[in-house]
């Protein structure tokens, strides 16, 4: 007898051996199975993320949040519960009391009550949630079975959205983007800008989830059994550009605008040596969600996308040219004319009146003339490919979605006296800001080209760092010039802000330089009674060398130049030193 009991016991112990090895097999392999929800196993998705921008003193540009939606089953609110329902639900969500009480009147079924709740509201329903249930503030209803079922208040992720937290700021080189559906989820994707270009990187990777058993109200078991996988979110764009600075020129140009009832200005910071883009401004700012009809060509990155003829700030360029060639020799003399001059049929004229000057005071006090006479003999092939050398014509690099690179005189062109003539003083061709001031840059930089560059480093979800992918129309640090020439550039510059047509510019203690340009804006076959006020040029510090530029595109009040582009340029810079990024070199006497 005692020898079949112990049998039993036995048999009933290796029995409950193998039902324990059968149910930690295909337990977790139901686990494994994350695809597949049982009444006792929930999944719970946890959805990746846009990355995020980032300026360079730390403040995220914009970055994406989650979304989400708010439902409920009106035939779960009994009737003399409803105003306390909609009560509850406002304080809660925020929604208007009055807006939730109609929509659960309204229909007698499922009602979204709230889309667009945030992570923290989120939080606060499923408490709300909770609180209904147990209250009995909702209750549980009959389904068309005839079976008695409980839904009660849900809340799910339902999408994600961009965020802009420092309004019009940066806009439009951050740039946007549009809403998509994809599986009853809106995602978003970039459509200018940088948002556009670095796509690749900032769109969310594969989702997340949490997988493990559930508790009576549906939840996840947070216990050794979970089981998780991290969202692969996007990778951060971190920016050169410092917010502070920007912010303090945008409201600046904002300022100029209206003074000059311009229709835009422009205006770039650049390291010097680096082309690193401290600031990228303009006057013509937008907020997607309040954009006004006539404003949609602010969507437009104009430093890359707008083109117009520079005028004069071309002068130091086809000199410099023209000097490194050894085509204007040292102690040269040009007769200007005495300001008007004839080429072809054309009569050119010069506002500042010379005769017989040296060849310096050609750029200093900004003579066609002067320009038209150097550049007689200069080959037409020769003029082509130097103002390529500087990056006119072609993609300066800034990265952002689309960039225009304007066209130059073709050779053939510019075997005509009157199209060399006019390209000599920057006319009949056409260029973007981005590539003026990249080839400004050149005087302030030993005769490097760098390009602009707007993005530091790309830092993807693992900590890493890489830099951007570029592309380079012009291999970067190339000696464009010679020291040699750069440096007697660098020195005419700075004597056209001390005694020509920079005046006003000047600052003690900094080494100022730089050129202006008045140009007629064309339109069809001819030009119009518009123009573009350009001053390009550096300003050097005690440790540290920018390159800036400003274009005032349609001012009314005043056109030239001298009393548009000129207070815009010396203004920056007094930004500059207000936010330390300058610092004074005062020199002893």
């Amino acid at each position: 007898m005692n020898s079949n009991s112990n049998k039993v016991v036995v048999i009933y112990i290796f029995f409950l051996f193998l039902l324990g090895i059968v149910l930690v097999r295909y337990g977790s392999v139901g686990l494994g199975k994350i695809e597949n929800e049982t009444n006792t196993v929930r999944k719970v998705r946890e959805k990746s993320k846009r990355g995020s921008i980032v300026s360079a003193d730390g403040y995220h540009l914009a970055y994406t949040t989650k979304s989400y939606t708010a439902e409920v089953n009106t035939k779960e609110i009994p009737v003399e519960n409803r105003n306390l329902f909609a009560r509850m639900f406002s304080l809660y969500s925020g929604e208007a009391e009055g807006d939730i009480l109609r929509k659960i009147s309204s229909r007698n079924g499922h009602v979204v009550l709230a889309k667009n709740l945030t992570f923290q509201q989120y939080q606060n329903i499923k408490e709300l949630s909770r609180e209904f249930t147990s209250l009995k503030i909702l209750t549980r209803h009959k389904d068309r079975r005839g079976r008695s079922v409980f839904h009660g208040l849900s809340i799910y992720e339902s999408g994600a959205k961009r965020n802009y937290p420092y309004g019009n700021s940066v806009t439009p080189v951050i740039g946007y983007t549009n809403k998509y559906e994809e599986n009853r989820y809106t995602q978003v994707k970039g459509v200018k800008g940088i948002e556009r270009r670095f796509e690749e990187y900032l769109k969310p990777g594969e989702d997340g989830y949490l997988l493990g058993s559930k508790d009576a109200r549906g939840d996840v078991i947070l216990n050794s059994n979970l089981r998780k996988r991290f969202p692969e979110d996007g990778s951060d764009i971190h920016l050169n550009i410092n917010l502070e600075l920007q912010r303090k020129i945008e409201i600046m140009l904002d300022k100029f605008k209206e003074k000059f009832e311009a229709k835009e200005i422009m205006s770039g910071v650049i390291e010097s040596e680096t082309g690193k883009v401290l600031s990228m401004a303009t006057s013509n700012r937008f907020i997607r969600s309040r954009l006004k009809s006539e404003e949609i060509g602010y969507l437009q990155v104009k430093s890359a996308e707008y083109i117009f003829e520079p005028g004069s700030v071309v002068k130091p360029i086809v000199y410099a040219l023209l000097l490194d060639k050894k085509m204007i020799r040292r102690g040269q003399y040009v007769n200007c004319e005495n300001g008007r001059y004839k080429v072809g049929r054309k009569v050119i004229t010069d506002e500042h009146k010379m005769k017989n000057v040296p060849a310096e005071e050609i750029i200093i006090h900004s003579s066609n003339i002067g320009m038209i006479k150097i550049t007689e003999n200069y080959a037409p092939v020769d003029f082509h490919n130097g103002l390529k050398q500087f990056g006119l014509g072609l993609s300066s690099g800034l990265e952002v979605s689309k960039e225009n690179p304007g066209r130059l005189n073709t050779i053939q062109e510019l075997k005509s006296k009157v199209y060399r003539a006019t390209a000599s003083f920057g006319h009949g061709f056409l260029t973007n800001f981005s590539q003026l001031l990249k080839a400004f840059n050149i005087f302030n930089n030993d005769g490097k080209i760098v390009s602009p560059k707007l993005v530091a480093y790309i830092k993807h979800p693992d900590g890493k760092i890489e830099a951007p992918e570029r592309e380079y129309t012009i291999p970067e640090n190339k000696q464009v010039l010679s020291v040699s020439t750069s440096r007697k550039m660098k020195n005419i510059l700075v004597q056209t802000v001390k005694k020509g047509t920079g005046q006003g510019t000047d600052i003690l203690g900094l080494e100022i330089g730089g050129k202006t340009g008045t140009a007629h804006i064309a339109k069809g076959s001819g030009y119009i009674n518009e123009y573009h006020s350009s001053f390009f040029g550096f300003v050097n510090g005690k440790k540290r060398k920018y390159t800036i530029g400003v274009t005032v595109v349609e001012p009314q009040t005043v056109y030239f130049a001298s009393q548009t582009a000129v207070p815009v340029f010396k203004e920056i810079i007094e930004i500059l030193v207000d936010t330390g990024f300058l610092e004074k070199r005062y020199y002893k006497k």
